[in-house]
């Protein structure tokens, strides 16, 4: 029960840190931009959920696939699996990054059309799905640590991003360096980068060696 409640944590700590985000991010926001910019993080938020489903989907149902073939000493197809989820997840966060990038206006009308929200928030919208996919990285990472039973990482790294990095320069870039709504937004971009390429590069330091090192022994052993 206990390993069970720490896989789960994971997830709680993702959404319960995601909403202490979105906290900061309007009352700074509104700070700072009044309430057009906190109807624009609103519309931001919409976007987000809608675009990153796709990548949330592929890798919750890839952590029992993982699991299972982990448990089952199955180390070839569990790489073949991380390798999947991951170049899956980067080549579509690529993709609609460059659709979000390049048509801000169409995403933004779906769910508003006022003019001022659309005039404020096409550049809005750039700025905080820039490395948009970077966070498939994120996903990749901790979805292979859920998945293999590493509880403390996905935790960790749930926290990290979210806690440590993002909250910290919501406030420090409006007003240490004066960059006002622009810096706000700049926060999750650069959590993007710094988190998803932390929590990635842990996985492939950390699981790799050991599902390669797994797989000889396995190979040697069914020789023999």
């Amino acid at each position: 029960v206990l390993r069970i409640a720490g896989l789960g944590m994971s997830g709680f700590t993702m959404s319960i840190t995601n909403s202490s985000v979105q906290i900061m991010y309007n009352a700074m926001l509104q700070k700072a931009g009044g309430d057009l910019y906190v109807g624009i993080m609103t519309v931001i938020n919409s976007v987000r959920e809608v675009i990153s489903m796709p990548v949330s989907g592929l890798t919750n149902s890839a952590q029992p696939v993982m699991g299972y073939n982990y448990g089952a000493g199955e180390y070839k197809r569990t790489r073949q699996a991380i390798v999947f989820i991951s170049v899956v997840c980067i080549t579509y966060t690529v993709l609609i990054w460059l659709c979000v990038h390049s048509f801000p206006e169409f995403f933004i009308r779906i769910f508003d059309h006022s003019g001022d929200l659309v005039e404020k928030g096409i550049p809005a919208m750039r700025i905080y799905f820039f490395g948009f996919f970077m966070m498939s990285l994120q996903f990749a990472g901790q979805s292979v640590f859920v998945g293999l039973g590493r509880s403390r990482n996905a935790v960790f790294f749930s926290i990290f991003r979210k806690v440590v990095i993002v909250i910290p320069l919501i406030l420090i870039l409006p007003t240490v360096f004066h960059m006002g709504t622009d810096g706000i937004l700049m926060a999750e971009p650069v959590s993007n980068f710094i988190g998803g390429a932390a929590c990635f590069g842990t996985m492939m330091l950390t699981v790799w060696p050991e599902l390669k090192r797994g797989g000889r022994e396995r190979g040697t052993g069914e020789k023999a």
